[in-house]
């Protein structure tokens, strides 16, 4: 099979994935599905030309469940995502720390939270012995990401997962390129008014970054180019300072230290942000905090104690309003309430629960806890 033949295979592969991982149809996916062998052929040949370039999508601001800024790619470019991803993940995932919850295959946001529990047991010696988390976070982690650097690192692994070069490993290059070194504020179709954003902390917004830095957030390759960026970051804390109860889910780290420890922690948090800012990135200095085990640690909407984890504020505030909307107005879906039951059931979460369907005269079902 020829290279042109096997990139064509490999497109109509990445296209019929952007049309499973759509939340919903778009009306360009319809346009792009009308004539989708044509669009295929004609998007393998641009890119055989070297003339693909990322189409403009659109921005707007949601509020739900924070106030953000939203890129919607367009369809064609999600499917080059999607063969960029493909390529990629098959090298980097079994090199990347396993430490790394984010966008990851049977790890995410409940992993990181048990393996968080699990350290936590583990250093204070199921509760014996005093412990903290020590906690960071990454200001502006998305918007502060320089392209250059981000570039360089893809090239980096390229050049490992390709030592003899080759057609494949020049069309990766150059389709990475496209879209790290791409600028999505130019052209940018604005749903909604310009004066949305007013309420956007700059750090949030890729209106406000300076050329050359900044990656759209909810992009398949973004989520990447995140674990790909910060795995440096991870090996430095694990492997060169030599602390393995750690953990990150994109820009939000901790370590777990036993209170003996903790002095040592904190001589070496001066190079870890020394690192950072070799990196080309800082961290927030209104979120560092040394928790004792004790206590219970917030970690991706959780509180996590070293016998139970309880839901995060958030999500027990939501879960009330979703259930009291539908009760007393009959606005939202059954299905909605059935998620965050499910959901909850991770957690020991059967008072909070009980207590909000008693709040509107609901039955509470008692599910069982899943291990």
């Amino acid at each position: 099979m020829n290279f042109h033949d096997f990139l064509l295979k490999e497109l109509f592969e990445a296209y019929h994935k952007a049309r499973v991982g759509g939340k919903r149809k778009t009306e360009d996916e319809h346009r792009f599905e009308a004539n989708d062998i044509e669009n295929i052929h004609h998007l393998c040949d641009t890119i055989m030309a070297r003339r693909y370039k990322p189409s403009r999508g659109v921005a707007f601001i949601i509020h739900d469940p924070v106030t953000r800024e939203v890129f919607a790619a367009p369809f064609i470019d999600r499917v080059i995502h999607h063969f960029l991803f493909k390529f990629a993940i098959a090298w980097w995932e079994p090199r990347l720390s396993p430490a790394s919850y984010s966008c990851r295959k049977q790890k995410g946001t409940l992993y990181g939270i048990k393996d968080l529990q699990r350290k936590m047991r583990r250093v204070s010696q199921d509760g014996h012995i005093p412990a903290y988390v020590v906690k960071r976070d990454l200001r502006g982690y998305f918007m502060s990401l320089e392209h250059k650097r981000l570039y360089d690192r893809v090239v980096w692994g390229l050049n490992r997962q390709f030592p003899n070069g080759g057609e494949l490993y020049r069309t990766l290059k150059y389709l990475w390129r496209e879209i790290i070194f791409d600028t999505p504020t130019e052209n940018i179709k604005i749903r909604g008014r310009r004066s949305d954003w007013n309420d956007l902390p700059p750090d949030k917004s890729l209106f406000s970054q300076p050329k050359g830095r900044g990656v759209v957030i909810g992009n398949l390759t973004s989520q990447h180019l995140s674990n790909v960026y910060l795995d440096q970051l991870d090996r430095y804390i694990t492997i060169t300072l030599g602390y393995k109860n750690y953990g990150r889910y994109v820009d939000d780290f901790y370590i777990v230290v036993t209170e003996e420890e903790l002095p040592i922690l904190m001589q070496d948090m001066y190079k870890i942000e020394r690192y950072i800012e070799h990196l080309g990135l800082v961290l927030h200095p209104k979120k560092q905090y040394e928790i004792p085990v004790k206590d219970g640690v917030e970690f991706l909407g959780a509180k996590v104690f070293i016998d139970h984890i309880l839901p995060g504020e958030r999500i027990s505030k939501n879960f009330a309003n979703s259930v009291y909307k539908l009760a007393t107005t009959g606005a939202g879906k059954l299905d909605g309430i059935s998620s965050y039951d499910g959901h909850l059931a991770h957690y020991n979460s059967h008072k909070l629960s009980k207590k909000i369907y008693d709040g509107v005269g609901w039955d509470y079902p008692y599910p069982k806890l899943k291990k």
